[in-house]
Protein backbone atom coordinates (compact mmCIF):
# COMPACT_ATOMS: atom_id res chain seq x y z
CA UNK A 1 0.00 0.00 0.00
CA UNK A 2 1.05 3.57 -0.48
CA UNK A 3 -0.19 7.03 0.37
CA UNK A 4 0.49 10.16 -1.67
CA UNK A 5 0.55 13.71 -0.35
CA UNK A 6 1.15 16.81 -2.46
CA UNK A 7 3.64 19.01 -0.62
CA UNK A 8 4.00 22.00 -2.94
CA UNK A 9 3.76 23.30 -6.49
CA UNK A 10 6.29 25.67 -8.04
CA UNK A 11 6.79 26.88 -11.61
CA UNK A 12 4.49 24.18 -12.97
CA UNK A 13 6.19 21.34 -11.05
CA UNK A 14 4.56 19.43 -8.20
CA UNK A 15 6.35 17.77 -5.29
CA UNK A 16 4.61 14.67 -3.92
CA UNK A 17 5.55 12.64 -0.85
CA UNK A 18 5.05 8.89 -1.31
CA UNK A 19 4.78 6.72 1.80
CA UNK A 20 4.98 2.95 1.36
CA UNK A 21 2.95 1.29 4.09
CA UNK A 22 3.05 -2.19 5.57
CA UNK A 23 -0.12 -4.22 6.14
CA UNK A 24 -0.76 -2.49 9.47
CA UNK A 25 -0.49 0.98 7.93
CA UNK A 26 2.96 1.86 9.29
CA UNK A 27 5.31 3.78 7.02
CA UNK A 28 8.21 1.58 5.95
CA UNK A 29 9.67 3.87 3.27
CA UNK A 30 9.25 7.45 2.11
CA UNK A 31 10.23 8.83 -1.27
CA UNK A 32 9.49 11.99 -3.21
CA UNK A 33 8.33 12.49 -6.78
CA UNK A 34 8.49 15.58 -8.96
CA UNK A 35 5.79 15.80 -11.61
CA UNK A 36 5.41 18.24 -14.50
CA UNK A 37 2.27 20.19 -15.44
CA UNK A 38 0.92 17.08 -17.24
CA UNK A 39 1.29 15.10 -13.98
CA UNK A 40 4.02 12.96 -15.56
CA UNK A 41 6.66 11.95 -13.01
CA UNK A 42 10.00 13.39 -14.11
CA UNK A 43 12.05 12.53 -11.02
CA UNK A 44 12.05 10.24 -7.97
CA UNK A 45 14.19 10.97 -4.93
CA UNK A 46 15.06 9.45 -1.58
CA UNK A 47 15.24 12.77 0.21
CA UNK A 48 13.13 15.89 0.34
CA UNK A 49 16.22 18.08 -0.06
CA UNK A 50 17.16 16.38 -3.35
CA UNK A 51 13.63 16.75 -4.71
CA UNK A 52 13.46 20.43 -3.75
CA UNK A 53 16.87 21.05 -5.36
CA UNK A 54 15.65 19.39 -8.57
CA UNK A 55 12.58 21.65 -8.69
CA UNK A 56 14.79 24.68 -8.09
CA UNK A 57 17.07 23.61 -10.96
CA UNK A 58 14.11 23.10 -13.30
CA UNK A 59 12.61 26.44 -12.27
CA UNK A 60 15.87 28.21 -13.08
CA UNK A 61 16.00 26.52 -16.49
CA UNK A 62 12.50 27.76 -17.28
CA UNK A 63 13.36 31.42 -16.72
CA UNK A 64 12.70 33.47 -19.88
CA UNK A 65 16.24 34.88 -19.88
CA UNK A 66 17.65 31.35 -20.24
CA UNK A 67 15.31 30.19 -23.00
CA UNK A 68 16.44 30.90 -26.56
CA UNK A 69 13.94 32.78 -28.75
Amino acid sequence: MQSRKTLTSRSGFTLVQINILDNSGKVIRTSYEVADHNEDVIGRFGSLTEAESFIKLLSNLNQPSLVAP
